[in-house]
């Protein structure tokens, strides 16, 4: 916790922005690949406003504003408090238009339109209220900041919390000319294998649906060095509880 609490007080205070994404054209060829998917899936039948889209590890991503603007339910979790300050201001209302809440040790952002609720606290904790509840998940770059040991239980969470045949938006890093397994990360590089390992999102919990290979250009000289992937992935079998 101190670790990410630190890196998020030194990037809001300016220093290095590490691998954010701040690029709105970026975020719009993101949204472009989410939504095309989506479509496919459930949107052309039940329209945005009733879709339910969960932003694990969110930070303060400006994608989680733009599905709200399209009409999306969404709901970002994140361990930093001083990230999701930043997420929620960035939506432009004043305090007012969110209420505070606490619940089983998560602090919980309710904005007055009922289609935003920002919670901090551990992505990899179970909550029962959001199980079974999502119709989406936006995922930049989970993969690229969890180590191998946590990337289990982060799956666990994201199979609990989706319905039937949900849709995986997913993005990861994946780093020019390296081979196996990177341990040297964050940001670690992924491909296609390390995502659908049995313990990850394999097995009978996920398919594999489609590699969208480099999605947009990385910020500054990070093209030199790496590609920002996308992946596309469907849940296959509920949990039972």
């Amino acid at each position: 916790m101190s670790g990410w609490s630190s890196t998020w007080k030194d990037i809001l205070n300016g220093g290095s922005q590490r691998w954010k994404i701040t690029s709105a054209e970026s975020h719009e060829k993101a949204y472009a690949h989410f939504r095309k998917h989506l479509l496919k899936a459930k949107e052309k039948d039940i329209g945005a406003k009733n879709i339910s889209v969960l932003c694990p590890l969110s930070g303060d991503d400006p994608f989680v504003r733009l599905l709200f603007r399209n009409g999306y339910n969404v709901t970002a979790i994140d361990l930093v408090s001083d990230a999701i300050d930043a997420l929620r201001k960035g939506f432009g209302d004043d305090d007012s238009a969110w209420t505070r809440e606490e619940s089983e040790g998560d602090i919980l952002w309710r904005h007055r339109s009922g289609r935003a609720t920002l919670i901090v606290g551990d992505a990899l904790k179970k909550r029962s209220n959001l199980l079974n509840s999502c119709d989406a998940v936006y995922d930049k770059d989970s993969f690229g900041a969890l180590s191998k040991d946590l990337r289990k239980p982060f799956c666990d969470r994201i199979a609990d919390y989706t319905k039937q045949d949900a849709i995986v938006y997913l993005e990861c890093k994946l780093k020019k000319g390296m081979s196996g397994v990177d341990n040297s990360g964050p940001p670690f590089s992924l491909r296609k294998d390390d995502l659908m390992e049995a313990n990850n999102y394999g097995g009978s919990k996920f398919e594999y649906l489609e590699g969208l290979g480099p999605v947009y250009d990385l910020p500054g000289n990070m093209n030199v060095f790496m590609q920002q992937t996308g992946h596309i992935l469907r849940r296959t079998r509920v949990c039972a509880s």
